[in-house]
């Protein structure tokens, strides 16, 4: 007996576009699978970037393993999938090959079946849901840039030796510069990156990596124009 999934994927890039809801996306979902007699089985929900290939996504890959024959999968959005055009068309292929019908609400059909027309819109809209996904990328790098040239924190780990205000700008933390003093200090006094590392983690009791501790000399020299 066949059985029915819908599948919903969030992101952190959904949140910063402030796009659909897993809510939105299994009302949708399910309302599609009502018009077409579908009985729904199984909500899958799932966290991760749009960039990751479904197969390698953790709830995907589960759903890969447990789809079977005449099974339908159903997905509000092409872009809840794959944002990649050759992942998505690979997945497409896999489906086919294991005879699972694979539906998208906002096309209102099969993708996975022989019709040509379906199979020549569905290549073009993975080319926009690509083109889409570079374009929100190169915003986000842009954003990251801006932040930055204005002194102000972008997001990510915090850098060492800062903390930022309620305004976002970065203010200098005492402690962790001095800390920093010490490193510039020891490097001018010709002390290699590795016993930097050794001697920094030993006094303040906190593991500062080589790859760390070159990091943060070569940032602070670079800011004091120091070749």
């Amino acid at each position: 007996m066949s059985k029915t999934f819908i599948y919903c994927r969030n992101s952190d890039i959904n949140a910063f576009e402030k796009g659909s809801s897993i809510e939105t996306q299994i009302k949708k979902s399910t309302l599609y699978a009502n018009l077409k007699s579908l009985n729904v089985d199984e909500i899958v929900k799932e966290q991760c970037s749009g960039t990751i290939p479904f197969e390698r996504r953790e709830q995907g890959f589960e759903l890969l393993k447990k789809v079977k024959q005449n099974d339908n999968i159903i997905c509000s959005h092409l872009d809840r999938c794959g944002r990649n055009t050759l992942s998505l068309l690979q997945l497409i292929q896999k489906l086919k090959r294991k005879k699972v019908k694979l539906h998208f609400v906002d096309l209102n059909c099969e993708v996975t079946g022989s019709d040509a027309i379906g199979n020549v819109f569905l290549t073009m809209l993975s080319c926009f849901a690509q083109f889409h996904a570079e374009q929100t990328s190169q915003k986000m790098k842009s954003y990251r840039e801006r932040m930055r040239s204005e002194n102000k924190f972008a997001g990510g780990k915090m850098t060492f030796g800062y903390d930022k205000d309620e305004n976002g700008f970065f203010i200098p933390v005492e402690k962790e510069q001095e800390v920093i003093r010490q490193m510039l200090l020891m490097r001018k006094q010709g002390k290699s990156y590795r016993t930097i590392s050794d001697v920094i983690s030993k006094s303040t009791r906190k593991k500062f990596p080589l790859s760390w501790t070159h990091k943060i000399i070569q940032r602070e020299m670079s800011e004091q124009g120091v070749a």
